[in-house]
This record gives C-alpha cells, structure tokens and sequence, in this order.
C-alpha cells in the first residue's frame, strides 16, 4: 500500500445522541481499489469512538472490498470472458445446426447459442471471485483496511463542537445561520482536512444540490406565506440534515476564504 502518495481522510463524527458517523470516499465500488491501493488513508476522531462502530466500519469497508474486488475483476478479465463466451456460442451453434438431425429454426439456434454464452460468461465471473488472482487482491485490500489508524484531531473536535451546538439550538437559529453562515476560526494547518471534509459531505449528503433551494430557508425567516409548506415537505421527506447542513455552510464559507498570509 502508498504511504508516499497523496492523503485520504476518514472522519468519525459523533452525533449529540452519541451515535457515530463516518464520513469516508468509498462509498463508489468503482473507485475503492484504486483509492485503498494508490493513497495513504488516515484516520481522524474528535471525542474517540467506540470500539464497536470501529470494527462494524472496518466490516463495512470489509463488504465494499468485496464488491470492489469484483468490479476490478469484471473489468480485468473481461475480454479473455468475452472471447470464451463467444466460442461458446459458436460451437453451440454449429453443433446444432449440423449435428442436430431435425429442422430447427436460425432464431432458436442463435438464442440457445447466446444463452449458453451468458451462462459461460457468468460462471467464469463466479469462478474468478475464487481464484487465487482474487484472494490476493482481496486480502491486499483488507490489510490497507486493517493499517488505517484513527488519530485524534482538533479540527474534528472543533466541528464536533459546532455540530452539538447546532443539534440543541431552536430550529429558526439553526435556519438563520443555514441563510447566513458564521466563519469558524480555522488554522491554515487544518485546510487540508477542513477541504476534505466539505467534499465528504457533499458526496454523502449531497449538500450541493440544496443551494438551489436556500431561497426557502430565506423565505421561512422572512414570515412567507408559503414559508410553513416549503418547508415542511423538506422535513417530510426527511432529505435534509438541517445540523449538518448548517454546519457545512458554516466550514465552507471558512474555508473559502484566502489562506492568512
């Protein structure tokens, strides 16, 4: 595994109900290889975790591996799969439409053709999951798995900090500071972490997608009309962390700032 390439972080962030959450990057089976072979990953907490939402992450991760070593698969052995299957197809093919004595129609020949094909092609994806090209990759990955290391970290106890304050203040404050976010008071030494963070969220929260709708948020605080409805479908459809969210306003509007000179 990289120790020299560029840093990943895994964030615990513990709730003020006391449960855990773990903002990580591979949540994509697409991407899991690639990140645990070519990146160091580090491990940040603020107040330290549980040692059981540690070992049900570490599982978590252990089921994406799977997925992961599967994907990566598909596509390394792709085309020797491809090239078994066809001559699966065409000897099936031939064998019926030569060796067969009764009449059978092209179509029928071309479909059990192409079912056989599948069915190569898939049983090859079952037995590679089995090879020793898999195990290896497998346990390479969860040995990465197993060397991440969980340090403590002011930046996360900062946006513990902020996080707890906004799971117990009144829902209008938290909806102001949604509409007019305060900068924290971020050392340039955590920008590395602080930049990360704000992408973790985004992926996982999908936070983007709602700058689009802070007009309501302005139009709760403003006493609309409408400022009741808008907003209660939004609690409704439970799609917004209104917490988190306020604090992810909160450390990107910081971290958009230029770097102190």
């Amino acid at each position: 595994m990289a120790t020299d390439q560029k840093s990943i972080y895994i964030f615990h962030i513990f709730r003020k109900d006391g449960n855990s959450l773990f903002l990580h990057p591979f949540s994509s089976v697409d991407k899991i290889v690639g990140q645990l072979e070519n990146t160091a990953v580090i491990g940040r907490y603020g107040l330290e975790p549980r040692v059981e939402a540690l070992t049900a992450f570490r599982n978590e991760l252990y089921r994406q591996i799977e997925h992961g070593v599967k994907r990566w698969l598909s596509e390394a052995r792709f085309v020797p799969k491809f090239i078994i299957a066809a001559v699966g197809f065409v000897l099936v093919y031939f064998f019926m439409s030569y060796v067969i004595p009764d009449p059978i129609p092209v179509i029928d020949e071309v479909a059990v053709g192409l079912a056989v094909a599948i069915g190569i092609y898939f049983l090859q994806g079952r037995r590679d999951m089995s090879s020793k090209m898999a195990a290896k990759k497998r346990l390479e990955l969860r040995i990465g798995v197993d060397k991440i290391v969980f340090r403590e970290s002011d930046f996360v106890k900062q946006v513990e900090t902020a996080l707890h304050r906004k799971e117990t203040e009144q829902f209008d404050e938290v909806v102001r500071q949604i509409v007019e976010p305060v900068s924290q008071d971020l050392g340039d030494a955590f920008r590395s972490e602080a930049d990360q963070f704000i992408r973790l969220l985004e992926d996982r929260f999908h936070f983007k997608s709602f700058k689009k709708k802070e007009k309501i948020f302005e139009r709760y605080l403003g006493g609309s009309e409408e400022r009741f409805q808008d907003l209660k479908r939004i609690l409704e459809a439970k799609k917004l962390d209104f917490p988190m969210y306020a604090v992810y306003k909160s450390f990107k509007k910081t971290v958009s700032k230029p770097k102190r000179g």
